[in-house]
Formats: C-alpha cells, structure tokens, sequence
C-alpha cells in the first residue's frame, strides 16, 4: 500500500502544472545530475552545484554526528515551484501542522526532498529529515522537526570557506644553503 501510494504520488508530480517563483523559471523538462551523496532533478533555470549539495549535507551530518555512508540510499533532490510541492503536501498530509501550503518537504518513503530554489536553511532542513530517517533510526518521528529546527539554527547562512584536508596538504619549500 505504502509503495503504491509513493509510486502514485510520482505520476502526479509529472502532470503538475509548473508555476514560476520569483527569480526562479520552471521547465517542462528537468536537468539531472548526480553528486556524491544525491540525484538531483531541477527543473527550475537555477544552476546547482555538486560542491553546494554534498558540502550543505555534510555540514548537516556533521551537526548532528553522522558519518555519511556510501551505502545508505542517496537523498533525491528535486527543484519544482512551488505550487507543485504545495499540491503534493496537500495529498499526503493528512493533518497539515505546518499550514496547507508547504514551501519545501520531505517523503521519507522515497527519500525525496523538495525545493522551489537553491536555500541553504530551507534545504539543510529538509537533509536532516532524510539523514534522521537513514541514520537516526531509533528517533522518534515526532521528534524529526526539532531536530531539523535544530540544524536550522545552527546552519551559518553562507557556506564555509572550504579547508583542504591535512592529509592532502603538502608544504614544500626551497632552501638556500648558509652563507659561508
């Protein structure tokens, strides 16, 4: 029942109308892409990077003391307007705690994030949904929005200055011998 619902969910993403957002255009047609940790679908005309989704999740496992593993299902990331993650949260959300009109979410059975645009905040929330549902396991489902307000307020709204690892950091000088 669980399966078919997600699956029946996912054919009514395709048939959406797609509903632009300021400064974000939607198409038909989305770009996909793979990083290190996700597949990405945007069909927003906003460019992405690899380096700023996998270096936001790992910022968000390190807030809460997750060591990202290669086996764990990769999130799905999908850029869509927003009216068309208003609908779907509509569907699914029986009881809508967060108001009908949802400006991003999380469906756990198809570890599925959705975004109008590229937020850090916004989506650092959503990727501690997914990482508390992959790697928190013992978390109660009711305790997945403080954690994720958490990370919320913990989250700089700028990515950090990427910092070369020690291992890799390689200092190599030129000496001239002593005067004599």
């Amino acid at each position: 029942m669980r399966l078919s619902r997600i699956l029946g969910l996912a054919a009514l993403l395709g048939v959406l109308p797609l509903v632009g957002c300021a400064g974000v255009s939607y198409r038909d047609q989305a770009t996909t892409s793979q990083t290190r940790y996700a597949n990405v679908e945007n069909f927003g005309d906003e460019v992405i990077t690899a380096e700023e989704i996998d270096g936001l999740l790992e910022e968000v496992a390190d807030i809460l003391k997750v060591t990202l593993e290669p086996g764990k299902p990769k999130v799905r990331i999908m850029v869509t307007s927003p009216g068309r993650i208003a609908d779907l949260y509509r569907k699914v959300a029986t009881v809508a705690p967060h108001g009908s009109d949802a400006v991003a979410l999380y469906l756990p059975g198809a570890s599925l994030v959705m975004i109008s645009s590229y937020d850090r905040i916004i989506l650092g929330h959503e990727l501690a949904h997914y990482l508390t549902d992959h790697y928190l396991k013992s978390t109660p489902r009711k305790d997945w929005e403080k954690i994720a307000y958490m990370v919320e307020d913990r989250l700089p709204f700028t990515a950090p200055v990427a910092k070369a690892p020690a291992a890799e950091t390689v200092v190599v000088a030129r000496v001239a011998p002593a005067a004599q």
